[in-house]
C-alpha cells in the first residue's frame, strides 16, 4: 500500500477509533500489567536464590526484565488486533490457576489494576494503540514533506510512548527498595524490611 499524508492520518484515526470502541483498554493494560508484574516478582525471587541480596540492584534488574516482558506481551496482543482490525476477544483468555494460585493471581490482578489504572489515566495506553497500528500496516508506504517513510517500526512507537512512565516507575520501586534496605540493613526482601521498620515504631 501507499499513503499521502492525508490518507495516513484518516487510516490512523479510524484504526484508533475502532480499537477503543471495541475493547477495553482498562482490561487490557491490566492483563499486560499482570504477566508484567508476575514476571518482574519472579525473577527478583530468582535473584535473591541465586545470592543478590541487595534490594535496590534486584529490582533494577528485574524491571528491566519486567519491561522487556510488557513489550512480548503487547506484541501478543498487537498480533491479534492485526489479525482481526480490533476484534480481539478477551473473554477468551482464561488463566486456569484454582486453589491457592487465586489468591497470589487475585493480588497481582488487584495490584496490575492499579498500575494500569494509572498508565491508562495517563495516555499511555495511546502507545498500545500506536503500536498495534504500526504491526497492523506494517511495510505501507507513507509519503509526506518530499520524504518516504515505511510503517512498522511498533516497538520504537511503543517505547517513545511508555519510557517516562517506566522511568518514573523504576525509579521509584529502586528509591523505596534503597531506603527500606538502609533503614534495616540485615533484610534482604521487601516484607522483611517492612517488618524490621515496622517494629521499630
Amino acid at each position: 500500500m501507499n499513503w499521502d499524508s492525508r490518507e495516513y492520518q484518516r487510516q490512523r484515526q479510524t484504526f484508533f477509533a475502532g480499537v477503543e470502541r471495541r475493547q477495553s483498554m482498562l482490561l487490557i493494560t491490566t492483563l499486560i500489567f499482570t504477566v508484567t508484574w508476575l514476571v518482574g516478582w519472579g525473577c527478583s525471587a530468582l535473584l535473591l536464590h541465586v545470592g543478590w541480596n541487595s534490594m535496590p540492584l534486584r529490582y533494577a534488574a528485574s524491571f528491566l526484565v519486567s519491561y522487556a516482558a510488557f513489550f512480548g506481551c503487547a506484541r501478543l496482543w498487537c498480533n491479534q488486533v492485526a489479525e482481526r482490525r480490533g476484534g480481539f476477544d478477551v473473554g477468551s483468555l482464561d488463566p486456569g490457576v484454582d486453589g491457592d494460585g487465586c489468591l497470589v493471581l487475585l493480588a497481582a490482578l488487584a495490584l496490575a489494576l492499579v498500575v494500569g489504572g494509572l498508565f491508562w489515566m495517563s495516555g499511555g495506553f495511546a502507545a498500545l494503540i500506536e503500536a498495534a497500528f504500526e504491526v497492523a500496516f506494517a511495510g505501507t508506504i507513507v509519503r509526506r514533506l518530499g520524504r518516504t517513510e515505511r510503517v512498522g517500526h511498533w516497538a520504537r512507537a511503543l517505547f517513545a510512548g511508555t519510557w517516562p512512565q517506566a522511568l518514573a516507575m523504576c525509579i521509584l520501586l529502586v528509591g523505596i527498595a534503597a531506603t527500606l534496605q538502609r533503614a534495616a540493613p540485615g533484610a534482604i526482601t521487601f516484607a522483611d524490611a517492612v517488618i524490621a521498620v515496622w517494629a521499630r515504631h
